[in-house]
């Protein structure tokens, strides 16, 4: 895993238009190695671009990416070792669900009986070693994006793993206990774990630390506690808890 290092980062998706307009505006940040993060607020705030930046989908049109100080901003997505989920399944539907799990590994020319013991752990975390054998065409939805979340878990090395909305098409039942072996997953492993969400609750019942967003800027860093006891601004207020904060005029 790795401490990743955003400084003066920001993008635009026009750089070149007279008056530019920014979907994400200049901020920093630092992401530390082992952490539990989630990147919270509504649609379209530069949730998405913030992490495809990391992932290296998207160029920054300013600043500088780092990841243990190491300059990664011009790498490509294969070169920064990164474990990305996105928000519909990516899986190889002609393999079966352990093919699948086991392909990031085969990749990287792991020991078959270190790929093994890897697969059967992720699969029992994930609730799916009675499917291992089945072809992943024939899957639920569901099923099919627990085995994204598997791929991108089953790899110790990676820099850090990127969730993009990545419990939408999972059953509302199972959600809860995703989110629980998620927690357990970056206890034991100590893995960088970044999860964008428009959800409060799922952000508040998964992360250490939740970064608000709003119109392309951070609003708020803070644990969940401090987010909800100690909200900076009136969006804060409004957009975390259930119901939301009641506000008068003076």
């Amino acid at each position: 895993m790795a401490k990743i290092e955003l400084q003066n980062i920001a993008h635009s998706y026009n750089p070149q238009s007279p008056e530019q307009n920014y979907a994400l505006n200049p901020f920093n940040m630092i992401w530390e190695d082992g952490g539990r993060y989630a990147i919270l607020g509504p649609s379209g705030c530069g949730k998405t671009t913030m992490l495809n930046i990391m992932s290296g989908i998207v160029q920054p049109s300013e600043g500088k990416l780092l990841f243990d100080g190491v300059d990664v901003t011009n790498l490509s997505t294969s070169e920064r070792n990164i474990a990305q989920v996105f928000q519909f399944p990516v899986i190889y539907g002609t393999m079966s669900v352990e093919q699948n799990l086991a392909f990031p590994l085969v990749c990287r020319n792991y020991e078959k009986p270190a790929i093994d013991a890897k697969v059967r752990e992720v699969s029992e975390a994930l609730g799916l070693q009675e499917l291992l054998t089945k072809s992943a065409s024939r899957l639920t939805a569901d099923q099919k994006q627990l085995i994204s979340l598997g791929r991108g878990l089953v790899r110790d090395d990676v820099a850090a793993v990127l969730m993009d909305e990545p419990l939408t098409v999972i059953d509302p039942d199972l959600k809860f206990r995703l989110r629980r072996q998620l927690k357990e997953i970056n206890q034991k492993y100590r893995s960088t774990l970044i999860y964008v969400t428009h959800d409060q609750n799922e952000a508040m019942t998964f992360a250490e630390n939740v970064i608000v967003m709003d119109a392309g800027r951070i609003v708020q860093v803070g644990t969940p506690k401090e987010l909800f006891e100690r909200p900076k601004t009136t969006f804060v207020g409004y957009f975390i808890g259930a119901p939301a904060m009641n506000f008068f005029r003076c």
